[in-house]
Parts: structure tokens; C-alpha cells; sequence
């Protein structure tokens, strides 16, 4: 298990670890990847991918905990933009070479189908941000991390992440009025 080994743990002892961390953490690790990547299936890649740079690379006491978690978010947000951008790039391809047809922005999320109306116009409103505004807004208002947390996550300062979760709010607030009254009209 090589880099989660602690001196004289078992091997048995190490695995019942793991596998607490992963029982701790591997639900919220896949909702968080489905949002920001858009796809439950990848979700469950990311957060495999994630677990197994977990026993690669952690260095700290296997047992769930604040520095913990915020490794294992930030090991599942950079696996998620990765796959956004991985993903980005092959639609961008796929584009190229479908000639004449109509772009699409790709299949919506299944979990739409049974939101509220309000949840449904929150949705739409996401669309009118950045992805880094997203992500964070993700983790503040979905994940219900703390600035610091997210800094962590993120690599940004938490100054910058207030100035950008300020700023991505009011956007939602501006979208959201307009997609609310979208649907007054209709």
C-alpha cells in the first residue's frame, strides 16, 4: 500500500483504514465530481482515480479528518477539470469533423429531470458562469465548504475566493431574475 503504510500497522489494519476512509468520504466525493464534471459515470472514474492516488501519495494518518478531507477535494476537483477539459477537447474534435450538423452543449444531467421548478431555473443559472465560478459555488452552496476549504481545494487564496464567489453570486442573481421571469411570461 505503499505510501499510506504507518509503522506498525497491519496490513489488515491499513485496509480496515482505507476502506473507513473510503466509506467516509466516496458519496460526497461522487456528487461533488458529478457536478463539476456533468457525468455520473465519470464521477465514479473520478473518484476511483482519486482513491488510488489516496494510497499513492498520502502521507498524514489514514482516518478521516479536516486535512483529510480537504486532500481528497482537491485530488477529486483536479481530477473532475481535467476531465471537463479532456471531454472539451474530444466534443471540440467530434464538431470538427460533423459537418453541417447543429452544435449541441451535450445531453443534460439525468438528475434534471425531477427538479423544481425553482431548482430547474438554479440549474440554468449555473450555465451563465465561468467554470471556475461554478466550482466554487458549487463546493460553498452544495458542498457547504468553508472559504478556507476551498481554498485548499482549489489552490486559489481565500481572498480570491471571496472576491470570485462574490462576484459569480451576483451573476447567479442577475441570471436567475431573468430565467424567473422567462418562465413568468410564458
Amino acid at each position: 500500500m505503499g505510501a499510506v503504510k504507518s509503522g506498525r500497522k497491519s496490513r489488515k489494519e491499513q485496509l480496515d483504514a482505507l476502506e473507513l476512509v473510503m466509506s467516509a468520504y466516496e458519496t460526497r466525493l461522487l456528487g461533488y465530481a458529478a457536478r463539476i464534471a456533468g457525468d455520473p459515470t465519470a464521477a465514479e472514474d473520478i473518484v476511483q482515480e482519486t482513491f488510488i492516488r489516496l494510497v499513492a501519495n498520502w502521507r498524514g494518518p489514514l482516518e478521516p479528518g479536516p486535512s483529510l478531507s480537504s486532500w481528497l477535494y482537491r485530488v477529486a476537483h483536479n481530477c473532475s477539470v481535467d476531465h471537463v477539459r479532456r471531454e472539451s477537447r474530444i466534443n471540440t474534435l467530434r464538431e470538427k469533423h460533423a459537418e453541417g450538423q447543429e452544435l449541441t452543449s451535450g445531453p443534460e444531467p439525468p438528475e434534471q429531470e425531477s427538479l423544481s421548478g425553482d431548482a430547474l431555473r438554479a440549474v440554468e443559472a449555473l450555465r451563465v458562469l465561468r467554470d471556475r465560478e461554478r466550482q466554487l459555488v458549487v463546493l460553498k452552496v452544495m458542498e457547504e465548504k468553508s472559504y478556507r476549504e476551498i481554498a485548499e481545494i482549489t489552490g486559489l487564496s481565500t481572498g480570491n475566493v471571496g472576491y470570485i464567489l462574490h462576484h459569480a453570486m451576483k451573476k447567479l442573481t442577475a441570471a436567475m431574475g431573468r430565467t424567473g421571469t422567462d418562465h413568468e411570461d410564458e
